[in-house]
């Protein structure tokens, strides 16, 4: 079990809301979410048995953040959404490359799932997503001799992105199994020698020195740093 996984709870299963001063209408939506089999997602936990899971919802153009606690273990606990699934959702000019790009860190043993925006609407057909709304995405690194790789191949991506269609990506890494951390900061980061980054687990949030979390040596930052320039011009 990790943060952004996916829960899909029974009509059985009992929960409490944790927000204050819901509209009814919205409180009642939840229900309607469960029966729909529409999943809710792992946040950060304070007990080592999963018991918070949250969503979002659209009601009279307002959008709610629910967050849940449920009272018992779920039963249904998945990944996230593919971000192959997404594809058709997205603009027709990045389709060709956000699929390279998925088979790019597949071959660089790394899968790509989204959340957020793109993926609340695609579960829930709500308008989610705006003009303004970023492409989530969390990165799944399975050899960590291919970070380098992959960091590189989602930067190229995201700045085509922008400069086709004005999409700005976001998301976070997961490094290690379990430590998820921004892309965007981690590449920051390491471009512009800042020594730490944030860190964030299933359970806590913390910051974390670059070279502990990625085991790189200094001349692996300046290896990664050229390489990122190569493919930026290109």
């Amino acid at each position: 079990m990790h943060r952004h996984d996916l829960v899909y709870l029974q009509p059985t299963d009992a929960f409490t809301l944790l927000n204050a001063s819901l509209p009814l209408s919205v409180v009642q939506a939840v229900d309607d979410m469960i029966d729909a089999k529409q999943p809710f997602t792992v946040c950060r936990q304070t007990t080592q048995q999963l018991s918070k899971v949250a969503t979002s919802h659209i009601e009279n153009h307002c959008k709610y953040r629910l967050a849940l606690k449920l009272s018992a273990p779920p039963q249904v606990i998945t990944s996230p959404l593919a971000l192959e699934k997404l594809i058709p959702s997205l603009p027709s000019t990045i389709q060709k490359q956000t699929q390279a790009l998925i088979n790019q860190c597949r071959d660089l043993s790394a899968d790509l799932y989204a959340y957020g925006s793109f993926a609340n609407q695609y579960f829930t057909n709500l308008p989610f997503v705006t003009s303004m709304s970023d492409l989530d995405i969390l990165i799944v690194v399975h050899d960590m001799d291919r970070v380098a790789e992959v960091l590189v191949a989602i930067e190229a991506f995201k700045h085509f992105a922008q400069s086709q269609v004005g999409l700005r990506l976001d998301g976070e890494v997961r490094v290690n199994g379990y430590q998820d951390v921004s892309f965007n900061e981690l590449i920051h980061a390491l471009v512009s020698d800042i020594p730490t980054v944030v860190v964030k687990t299933l359970y806590d949030v913390e910051l974390q020195t670059i070279d502990v979390l990625l085991g790189w040596k200094p001349n692996e930052c300046e290896r990664f740093i050229n390489a990122r320039k190569r493919s930026l011009i290109l």
